[in-house]
């Protein structure tokens, strides 16, 4: 098993790491001890100083009894300055002993990369990318390019530093046999640390990986150093590149299919909204047969009855709810083929996410209520409650300008396709009144009834344990 793999054993040993602690914590207890123990012998030497003076004042003492007196204390104040120096020196060591304990630790850490992502967001650095490409497919072809770097570095012999001149037993041909059984083996090694490391990189651990690849480095080229092998630089750095550019493709593919899944989204719409388009047509198309049929009938009647106003006007009523219908099916038509024309609606929900956390989206939805309907389901506690319905021509647009507009007070920063912002609804209200041809009216207060009738029901449970507690005693 490689140095690698027990550090890994190790480090991931709940047992381990909490003996590890407590020696530390052991230490530091240590540490104080000695520390309060320094301080009871510098007290002590002081007050047998201060007695030393005291004799010496003492003139009825005989110059003998005082000498003797002297010397004692002398001797006494000697021993204890031996055993605070034997002391300190006993502290110095501990301090430097939990130094290269704490550092064998971090040392063992980077080794293993620390892969967990439940870390403090001050225990990494931001991912700052030196490649960005458009596409998924273009840090494929990179990562492909990298690979082939490495492959090409590795049959050239150029991946590695190594001496063409060993000999074994005085012979160059098993010197050349064992040097490439030897970058064999420390290559093979290495590629294998970064493969698995690379495999697990993500946001929160991505320094730790680029430092576990590092170190992986430095300890092979370490061990390998009495064959006068070692890896170069150069591979080095195609590894760090393959991290990120392997890193960039896996966060591209899922942007992607978050891409696709969205746009099969709206393509579900667009067919749903046809659908329900062509129902209201058959329906619109049978009302409108009815109101010719109904005129007819009363054409014929008013043929028999030609100065019956009352019949005149029913036909103008009728004629007039036509036009009415087909300007309803202008509407339809446009919505249908218009692909840009929806809502953009204004949600929130404060039992899930808390106040002034709002979700701008787009439906191409007839009934935008039905979008809203799927967002509350089963995967947030509470439903959604609606600020605002704001139809447009170009809903897609809309959305994008407050998408933009509020940029910087997205909840999630790193994924646009989560549609949430910290902001409040006298804000979106402000910005909309900067847009020509939007007219929408904003419930401001949110219902949020099932979470409401929810903090009613835990504050009354919490008064009825109170009471009951104040009952027992």
């Amino acid at each position: 098993m490689s140095i690698w793999r027990n550090a890994f054993a190790w480090l991931n040993d709940a047992i381990h790491v909490n003996r590890f602690k407590q020696e530390i914590a052991s230490l530091n207890n240590n540490i104080d001890g000695l520390n309060g123990k320094i301080a009871d012998l510098t007290n002590q030497k002081e007050k047998l100083v201060r007695q030393l003076d005291v004799k010496l004042s003492i003139q009825q003492m005989s110059v003998a009894e005082l000498a003797s007196e002297a010397e004692k204390l002398k001797e006494q104040i000697a021993d204890l300055d031996s055993d605070i120096n034997k002391r300190k020196s006993n502290l110095k060591y501990l301090i430097r002993k939990i130094k290269e304990e704490n550092q064998r630790f971090e040392d063992l850490r980077a080794e293993v990369g620390d892969l967990s992502s439940q870390v403090e967001i001050s225990d990494y650095g931001l991912f700052n990318p030196n490649y960005e490409f458009e596409h998924a497919w273009q840090y494929k072809d990179r990562l492909d390019e990298i690979r082939a770097d490495q492959k090409a570095l590795i049959k050239s012999k150029d991946a590695v530093n190594y001496n063409p001149n060993w000999t074994v037993n005085n012979k160059k041909s098993l010197g050349r046999k064992m040097n490439n059984n030897q970058i064999k083996a420390i290559l093979r090694s290495f590629n294998n640390e970064c493969t698995e490391a690379i495999k697990k990189a993500n946001y929160s651990n991505y320094d730790r990986i680029k430092a576990r690849i590092g170190k992986s480095f430095e300890q092979l080229n370490k061990m390998y150093a009495v064959n006068e092998i070692s890896i170069k630089d150069n591979y080095l750095n195609l590894k760090y590149q393959e991290l990120e550019i392997a890193f960039k493709y896996e966060c591209k593919k899922q942007d992607e299919k978050e891409e696709l899944q969205e746009q099969r989204r709206i393509e579900r719409e667009n067919a749903a909204v046809k659908r329900e388009a062509e129902k209201q047509q058959k329906q619109i198309q049978k009302d409108v047969d009815h109101y010719n049929k109904a005129i007819q009938e009363l054409q014929l009647r008013l043929q028999k009855e030609q100065e019956n106003e009352g019949l005149k006007n029913e036909i103008e009523s009728l004629k007039q709810q036509i036009q009415d219908k087909d300007v309803e099916t202008k509407s339809l038509n446009d919505r249908v083929y218009n692909a840009r024309a929806g809502y953009v609606y204004i949600i929130s929900n404060i039992g899930s996410f808390g106040e002034n956390i709002v979700k701008i989206g787009v439906t191409r939805r007839l009934k935008p209520e039905e979008r809203v309907k799927e967002l509350s389901s089963a995967s947030v506690p509470f439903k959604f409650d609606v600020h605002a319905f704001i139809y447009s021509s170009d809903a897609f647009e809309l959305e994008n300008k407050l998408h933009q507009r509020f940029n910087d007070q997205r909840v999630n920063l790193i994924n646009n396709h989560k549609e949430f912002f910290k902001i409040t609804l006298a804000e979106i209200e402000q910005e909309l009144k900067q847009y020509d041809n939007v007219t929408v009216d904003f419930n401001e207060y949110p219902e949020a009834d099932e979470y409401r009738e929810t903090v009613k029901i835990e504050k009354s449970k919490q008064e009825q344990a109170e009471m009951k507690e104040l009952l027992n005693v």
